[in-house]
């Protein structure tokens, strides 16, 4: 993580607070007439919408603008997007002037907008609130106008970003429902006016007299400002806008639309996980705002997603189903828009661009997305980019994998991040593992098949070679094609300190000491792995044992605070089965894992609902079931009740790192200490540094 970041918002003073005042970020943020170095504007606002607001939206609307304008400022510390600098994570502290101190100031409030922050862009997050001492009415940010026509009162409030899904959502309103919407639209780049102002009247003819309304928004910062391009924070002040927007209307909720796929964000690979790819409509960050929303607003307050069941393609066929067809090439989706030009709007190397390439194929549809759209075609040129190699390696092999998986419990086991979303989706867990596992097997289905109908359309060029090796489509035709490309950059310099995976050993660095390699303690091994990776945060001995016992932990991240996991943080598959001193058949593994999912989903809303009863009627299961796997198990994979199963478990972990640290100590005396001083053993064991160190612990795959 970067060096703390003091932000400084308005006039607020950090005396007492910074610690570099020299290091510090002033933001002044201004409206319509204003010259601070942040104007933010509200365009389009209909004199017939407009009422006052309470001054809790109007503080939530600075505070979002200027979370914003910091994400876009402070840089990250890789060279790229798709990099894995050790800066990545930024450590942002806001000190800013609010309207109700007091409010924001609170515990409840303090939580939700932290974790939600740091969920939604991977960064660390604190707020310091003070008194607003120069307030103004919140029509300095609001440009009206009358010329638009307003066909009655408006029912929804729509997020409007002019991609395929929320093109398909604002069809589904206004001409599928019939619906009177407001279509909230942020203006991110000059580049995209001309698109969405085209798309504005198309939809306006199309709905003919029940036109949606268009309100803009745009945040201008001076140009020295925008610096970092990732933009993960911009859909918090983009809903901010939003239920702002509602509240004037009288409306309590607001809309998004994005297809389920994207939404629950399954990491295709390294290059897309954790705050790398999209989170806008994540079902934890959603679930987030509704939390939010609701207390500034002082009663519930709904954000939705209607299309978090549909895949990319489903989407597609609902536009050309509402007859919108000839919309589809005006849409934008691609993430570089830094890219675009008049010819190629669309980068075609892009996560967003093969995922739209491949809907619009599976729905039959491409004769309506141009291919002189896109700068490359995502599936016959040639990729020059290692990273944009791997990722469409990785997205057509997912697809493979899930396609190839016949039950949910066995998706869960192979992608048990799912189970953290589980509780975030309005049904029980079980329905949702099995709708959520529905859904990926449907997009799996449809990526398959569309690979399928494009290797008919190039056969020739296949056989014969013509079609760059790099291809897309080689890929599918040779697996060999491009798999063996380096899977992360390792430009950086060494890291102060780590300790990682190296193929089939262990590497470690203390206080930039030298580097040592450590062999035969592989358990042990892992378990400090984990415990490094998360400073100071407490995980369950049971739920670590267990998940490494049934070599889901690698996915898992087991025994990590589940509304926290940090998705950059990689380890290896912990002990093979056929190496625990037990063989299984497949069904029992299976039946394990599957058991382990659902007690790990069930452990979490024990956690939250405080019933520490359950939680240790839990503990005692993954208990059993890490030793059963080590002493034996029954017909079917039944559990055997016998003995201290906790204390086993207890004391099979403590002696995995005694022995790891006694074998670091041949080598690297000072590690070993520290490691002993500082890794605490019990029901919940943690790795408690006293000072703080930053550790690498992503393994090396390219050796």
């Amino acid at each position: 993580m970067q060096t703390k970041k003091y932000v400084l918002c308005g006039n607020a003073s950090a005396q007492g607070i910074s610690e570099a005042p020299s290091n510090d970020i002033r933001l002044r943020l201004s409206g319509v007439q204003g010259a601070g170095n942040v104007t933010l504007r509200i365009e389009d606002i209909h004199s017939k919408m407009f009422t006052s607001v309470p001054s809790k939206f109007h503080d939530l609307l600075e505070i979002a603008t200027y979370v914003y304008s910091a994400d876009q400022m402070i840089l990250r510390g890789a060279d790229d997007v798709d990099s894995f600098g050790d800066g990545w994570r930024r450590d942002l502290h806001f000190v800013v002037p609010v309207r109700n101190p007091d409010f924001w100031g609170s515990a409840e409030v303090m939580s939700a907008l932290t974790s939600t922050l740091g969920f939604l862009s991977d960064d660390n997050y604190e707020f310091t609130f003070v008194k607003h001492e120069l307030d103004h009415a919140i029509q300095d940010y609001l440009e009206f106008n009358d010329t638009q026509s307003m066909y009655g009162r408006p029912e929804q409030v729509v997020m409007f970003s002019g991609g395929l899904d929320s093109l398909a959502g604002a069809l589904d309103e206004v001409v599928g429902q019939k619906r009177r919407v407001v279509l909230v639209t942020h203006k991110a780049t000059p580049k995209l006016n001309t698109r969405h102002r085209t798309l504005q009247h198309l939809l306006a003819q199309m709905a003919a007299d029940n036109a949606p309304h268009h309100i803009s928004v745009r945040v201008h910062k001076k140009k020295p400002m925008n610096r970092e391009y990732t933009q993960r924070s911009r859909s918090f002040l983009f809903v901010s806008i939003g239920a702002t927007i509602a509240k004037m209307l009288g409306l309590s909720s607001v809309r998004f639309y994005e297809n389920g796929v994207i939404s629950l964000n399954l990491p295709v690979c390294a290059q897309v996980v954790g705050g790398r790819a999209t989170r806008t409509t994540h079902p934890k960050v959603m679930k987030g705002y509704e939390d939010i929303l609701t207390m500034v607003a002082g009663a519930p307050f709904t954000v939705e997603n209607p299309y978090i069941w549909k895949t990319k393609a489903e989407v597609v066929e609902q536009i050309v189903k509402l007859g919108g067809a000839d919309l589809i090439k005006h849409s934008m989706t691609c993430t570089h828009t830094w890219e675009m030009t008049n010819q190629h709007t669309h980068c075609g190397l892009c996560s967003q661009c093969i995922d739209r390439r491949f809907a619009v194929i599976a729905a039959k549809a491409d004769q309506h997305d141009p291919l002189d759209h896109y700068k490359a075609d995502v599936f016959t040129q040639s990729r020059n980019k290692d990273d944009d190699k791997i990722m469409s390696a990785s997205y057509l092999e997912r697809a493979n994998q899930v396609g190839a998986l016949e039950n949910a419990g066995q998706f869960l086991a192979k992608y048990a991040e799912v189970s953290r979303v589980l509780r975030f989706l309005g049904v029980s867990t079980a329905q949702a593992a099995q709708r959520v596992f529905d859904l990926y097997k449907r997009h799996a289905g449809e990526v398959n098949a569309a690979s399928d109908e494009l290797v008919r359309r190039h056969a020739t060029a296949i056989r014969e070679r013509t079609m760059p090796g790099d291809a897309l489509l080689r890929t599918v035709h040779e697996s060999a094609s491009v798999i063996s490309v380096p899977a992360l950059s390792h430009k950086e310099k060494q890291p102060d300190n780590f300790f990682r995976k190296r193929g089939g050993g262990w590497e470690a660095r203390f206080n930039r000491g030298n580097t040592i390699n450590v062999l035969g303690v592989d358990k042990g091994a892992q378990y400090i792995n984990l415990l490094l990776a998360h400073p100071d945060r407490e995980a369950s001995v049971y739920e670590v044992v267990c998940g490494y016992a049934l070599g889901v932990a690698d996915q898992a991240n087991s025994g990590l605070e589940h509304d926290d996991i940090e998705e950059g943080f990689q380890v290896t598959t912990g002990t093979p089965l056929s190496d625990a001193g037990v063989i299984f058949d497949r069904t029992a593994v299976e039946q394990f894992r599957a058991t382990y999912q659902s007690l790990v989903t069930e452990k979490a809303e024990a956690e939250q609902d405080g019933d520490h009863a359950r939680i240790e009627e839990i503990e005692d299961e993954m208990a059993q079931i890490a030793d059963a796997i080590t002493a034996g198990v029954g017909k079917g994979g039944k559990l055997r009740k016998a003995g201290d199963k906790r204390k086993n478990v207890r004391d099979a972990f403590r002696n995995s790192v005694n022995r790891a640290i006694t074998a670091i100590g041949k080598y690297d005396k000072p590690l070993a200490e520290h490691l002993k001083a500082s890794i605490k053993h019990g029901n919940e064991v943690v790795y408690r540094p006293g000072v703080p160190i930053v550790w690498d612990v992503r393994p090396i795959v390219n050796i």
